[in-house]
């Protein structure tokens, strides 16, 4: 009887121990998931965000023009056959159109409408406007050639790899497009690893960028 409840005790033991391996196995895989989510949700973020930043860029290159931009408009010829021009600043239209969605909308913030009016002005005034779109067109390929710095800071600001991402402009869409990605390192349990360290890479869109269409670029 004696060598049968220590027989059962020992037992206990075994199970014991076999059933903290257990617990830590499925832990492990329980942490990993966890992490892997968390990896996903830090891309998604580091790549909206990138998105966004690299619309602003778009944004900030064209309103250099649009403060600068005068169109002359012959309105007439004078007694000696020299044409009458007539002055219109582009700023002007952009702020006026800008108040009239405000009007129309007051939730919109003052960037949406900003981003609204700039859109609707250079959709109008690129096609009659000698002038504007080589001016519109070469701020695009300024903000090009600075969009990939600003992506990878803001990446890296949130937590994904600056050395490791993508943008493209979808014309199709005409917006920006930012893949970011973020290093999952999968936890480990007594030299057991369930899976293997990857990239996780996701996806961001900034607001459409419409006027481009009208633009050439």
């Amino acid at each position: 009887m004696k060598q049968y409840i220590k027989n059962e005790r020992g037992s206990g033991v075994i199970l014991t121990i076999f059933s903290f391996a257990i617990v830590g196995i499925m832990l492990i895989l329980v942490l990993n998931i966890a992490m892997v989510f968390t990896k996903k949700e830090q891309a998604s973020i580091a790549a909206e965000h990138a998105s966004l930043a690299a619309t602003s860029v778009v944004y900030e290159k064209v309103d250099y023009v649009i403060q600068s931009h005068v169109k002359k408009v012959i309105i007439g010829i004078d007694e000696n056959g020299v044409e009458i021009l007539e002055f219109e600043p582009l700023i002007e239209k952009v702020t006026d159109m800008e108040s009239a969605i405000l009007s129309a909308n007051a939730s919109l913030s003052s960037n949406e409408a900003h981003i609204q009016a700039v859109n609707q002005v250079l959709l109008s005034e690129i096609p009659d406007d000698e002038e504007l779109p080589a001016k519109i067109t070469a701020a695009l390929y300024s903000a090009k050639s600075s969009i990939p710095y600003v992506v990878k800071h803001i990446i890296e600001e949130n937590f994904g790899k600056g050395t490791d991402y993508e943008w493209n402009f979808l014309r199709d869409e005409n917006r920006i497009e930012v893949i970011a990605k973020t290093e999952f390192n999968v936890i480990n349990h007594n030299g057991l690893q369930f899976g293997s360290n990857s990239d996780i890479p996701q996806k961001g869109k900034g607001p459409s960028i419409s006027f481009v269409e009208s633009s050439g670029w």
